[in-house]
């Protein structure tokens, strides 16, 4: 589906004037993030991790808890760590749970629900165990926000719970002992958009920085727990902006040289080596292995590995999820190629016969990205019907879905995913004609037509070691500060060359002997021959080959000038 593009509006010479030593592009860029002034422009381009991670006491109920938590371990009360079955979740746990262990904890339990059998977050069977098994204190991790009932049947029983969640406000909140969620309105927290094992996180960080902690390497145990905060939250798409910016920036400097033994053997396993890890490689290599055992089989077994305390188990268990991730893909692409998508549904809905639920959401990304249209997948099992959602750019897909609420028995998420369970059956129904019958007045026609954002035109002089030198600080990219894309426009096509396996990629050499590389572009090349113009979105990275190094434009898009 060929894709229009829109390039950022220029910033004006008034702006320009004010940061005479940027360099231009530079400066769009930083404009382009909402950085106008010179402190968040420092904030961005030198974050700090003394000054720009926020006081966790910020948060309003954080002296509560950190105070009912240190109680319990004194008393060598029972405690449950109950955390999300995706990779923030995971990593929130292993926080929680390392960390406690750290401080004395000697009564300490985890739980992770099933996908398919628990569904998502607390629930009622995992409440009657806890009170049948005598716990004291429920802490949760990125979830627990909207489990209002679960915590009430808790409460009845006298066990206290301490919510860590970063979803959005529901309409009632639960009545936790204490609900630490940079979310909520009532909220002051400088930053609202921390991951779940960010919220987790800061928790860790007010247990380490209470009076009552007697270790003595705070600072150190603090920021070794970072490799996981980074994860998490590249994992879970949060915006790469303010507070997450810097623990992520900091994260992936202790990723590289990690001491859990469970990270360690998962980089050797998805073919990585522990030295220069970026956030693209937590995104498309670490991640998907973590969430493959919540998906296909047992989110415990993420947790076991980062719980690793031999490299023999370890190892065991990155196999482990380097398989479960195999497998993820096969019946990912399967369900994806089985759905018939209707020319004219402005939403894709789709519903299938015993389906795994942690699939669903992955097979709504791909008809996302194979149609743009938002998409929901639902399946159908043992006579419940549970679904996930994603979305298009600019396309409130919580906000639309919300108004279906009278249809759910669950729901939950953010604008861009969701995820559901109907009443029963008769709802499907009602609730399918309903939301396509909204979505015509939700959904113009411009709203489906994919698009390229392209951040800023570069003329061939811009593109050096030097300017690659200053563009390079914008790392770590990922959501909220994506890698820029160029416009490079009217220069000559100078040569083609088919590369790859099947000739299925393009090498494309242009005026002044600059190198592209266009992945999978043999079917868009067939129209092209040198000594054309032509104009090309790219990005600008750097070729490393038989030890050397030089600067490549890896094409996202070209047409004729």
């Amino acid at each position: 589906m060929d894709k229009i593009w829109r390039i950022a509006p220029s910033i004006s010479k008034k702006f320009q004037d004010k940061f005479p030593e940027v360099h231009p592009v530079i400066l769009q860029l930083l404009f382009n993030r909402g950085l106008d002034n010179q402190e968040k422009i420092d904030e961005f381009l030198r974050p700090d991790y003394s000054q720009d991670v926020h006081d966790p006491f910020l948060l309003q109920d954080m002296k509560v808890a950190v105070k009912r938590i240190y109680q319990a371990i004194k008393k060598k009360e029972k405690i449950v760590i109950c955390g999300d079955y995706d990779t923030d979740g995971v990593t929130s746990t292993t926080i929680l749970f390392k960390l406690l262990k750290k401080l004395g904890a000697v009564n300490l339990h985890f739980y992770i629900p099933n996908r398919e059998i628990d569904g998502y977050g607390l629930n009622q069977g995992a409440i009657e165990r806890f009170i049948k098994e005598k716990f004291n204190l429920i802490i949760t991790c990125d979830c627990g926000v909207s489990n209002k009932e679960e915590i009430d049947l808790a409460n009845s029983a006298g066990l206290d719970v301490i919510v860590t969640d970063h979803h959005l406000e529901p309409r009632h909140l639960p009545n936790a002992l204490a609900i630490i969620n940079p979310q909520l309105k009532r909220e002051k927290y400088p930053f609202r958009f921390l991951a779940g094992v960010g919220v987790a996180f800061k928790l860790g960080q007010a247990l380490l920085r209470s009076k009552e902690c007697v270790l003595k390497n705070k600072e150190a145990t603090e920021k070794w727990l970072l490799d996981l905060v980074a994860l998490g939250t590249v994992a879970d798409s949060m915006p790469l902006l303010g507070e997450n910016r810097v623990l992520v920036k900091y994260g992936l400097v202790v990723l590289n040289k990690t001491r859990n033994l469970g990270l360690k053997s998962l980089i050797k396993v998805s073919s990585l080596t522990p030295k220069g890890l970026s956030s693209e490689d937590i995104s498309f290599r670490l991640s998907p292995r973590i969430n493959a055992a919540g998906r296909i089989n047992q989110a415990t077994d993420a947790l076991n590995l980062f719980l690793s305390s031999t490299l023999v188990k370890a190892e065991e268990w990155a196999q482990n999820l380097n398989s479960l991730n195999t497998q993820r893909q096969k019946i990912t692409e399967k369900i994806f190629k089985s759905i018939q998508v209707k020319p004219r549904e402005k939403i894709i809905v789709a519903l299938g016969e015993d389906w795994p639920g942690g699939i669903l959401g992955l097979v709504a990304n791909k008809l996302v990205d194979a149609f743009y249209r938002p998409a929901l997948v639902l399946s159908k099992k043992e006579g419940e019907i549970s679904g996930s959602g994603r979305s298009i750019d600019n396309f409130d897909l919580f906000t639309f879905l919300r108004q279906e609420e009278k249809h759910f028995k669950n729901f939950g998420g953010h604008s861009g995913a969701v995820g559901f369970t109907l009443k029963n059956e008769k709802s499907w129904e009602a609730f399918q004609k309903s939301v396509q019958e909204r979505s015509k007045k939700a959904l113009a026609a411009k709203d489906l037509k994919p698009f390229l954002k392209i951040e800023a035109q570069l003329e061939p002089d811009d593109i050096s070691w030097d300017f690659y030198e200053k563009f390079i600080n914008f790392q770590p990219f990922g959501f909220g500060n994506p890698c820029p894309k160029f416009l490079l426009a009217g220069v000559i096509l100078e040569k083609i060359q088919a590369v790859g396996r099947g000739g299925k990629h393009y090498r494309l050499f242009v005026e002044g002997g600059r190198k592209m590389i266009y992945f999978n572009s043999a079917q868009k090349m067939v129209n092209f021959r040198p000594g054309e113009k032509i104009d090309v979105v790219f990005r600008l990275e750097i070729n490393q080959w038989n030890g050397t190094q030089e600067l490549q434009l890896n094409v996202s898009d070209i047409k004729k000038s």
